[in-house]
């Protein structure tokens, strides 16, 4: 059932969300947030609870780092290791790119 869910996140973000379009992380979270809103409301889920965006300061406060950040930890199991740039490409052209911190959640990185 994961794999099948996580197939599915995955495919929907790739669809609804390409990075390379936006050239601020900011931006770039910012509609990755609003993406996995939109997916977690099919799976049932209350976005307002259950997905997040950090800013930097407050992504470094909670010890992730200092980069904004996308967390969905009701989703699918290890959603955010498929979704992470690499799928897209090494690197962004606009000089960042993605990583997961944990399994559910999306860092924008330098």
């Amino acid at each position: 059932m994961y794999d099948q869910e996580n197939k599915f996140v995955q495919s929907y973000i790739k669809k609804h969300f390409t990075p390379d379009d936006y050239k601020t992380k900011h931006g770039a979270a910012k509609a990755l947030h609003a993406v996995i809103c939109k997916v977690a409301k099919i799976f049932g889920h209350n976005p307002d609870i259950e997905v997040s965006l950090m800013n930097p300061e407050k992504s470094e406060a909670c010890g992730y780092g200092k980069q904004w950040r996308v967390m969905w930890e009701a989703g699918p199991y290890e959603w955010a290791i498929g979704v992470s740039l690499s799928s897209y490409g090494s690197s962004s052209k606009n000089g960042w790119f993605t990583e997961p911190y944990y399994s559910f959640d999306l860092g924008f990185c330098n």
